[in-house]
């Protein structure tokens, strides 16, 4: 009997816990951004803010930056273009953005520009994440 009642014990915790499974909410998605018009630490910056499932924020159109952030082409806007990768040398403008945070239970750090082509790519992909960006 005294090895069953902590064996019962153990149990019932274990059941309350959910029988092992994972308890936690689905993956988060929540992200600052930062943009900087004429360039990093160049004049007045914009911040917002972007969590989705559920959505919510301060940017104009809260549904259509999570769909960004959840699109193939936004992830891997993400991340910085292949160092091997040929870009065209079409300068899109001075402005610079950062969007640190998680995207699907994943930390993000991507720092945007719009220097060349590709870089320009990425800027479009996450353009809904960008406050009121108009181009310079």
């Amino acid at each position: 009997m005294r090895t069953l009642v902590p064996l019962l014990v153990i149990a019932l915790l274990v059941a309350a816990c959910g029988g092992g499974e994972v308890t936690t909410r689905e993956a988060q998605t929540a992200v600052v951004i930062t943009l900087w018009p004429k360039g990093e630490g160049k004049g007045a910056r914009k911040t917002a803010r972007l969590v989705c499932d559920p959505q919510s924020g301060n940017l104009p159109d809260v549904a259509a930056a999570c769909a960004a952030l959840a699109s193939d082409a936004g992830r891997a806007a993400l991340d910085p273009p292949p160092l091997d990768q040929m870009c065209t040398e079409l300068y899109g403008g001075p402005a610079e953005a950062r969007i640190m945070g998680t995207v699907d239970g994943e930390p993000v750090d991507a720092h945007l520009s719009r220097v060349n082509g590709c870089e320009t790519q990425r800027w479009q992909a996450l353009a809904a994440l960008l406050p009121a960006y108009q181009p310079v």
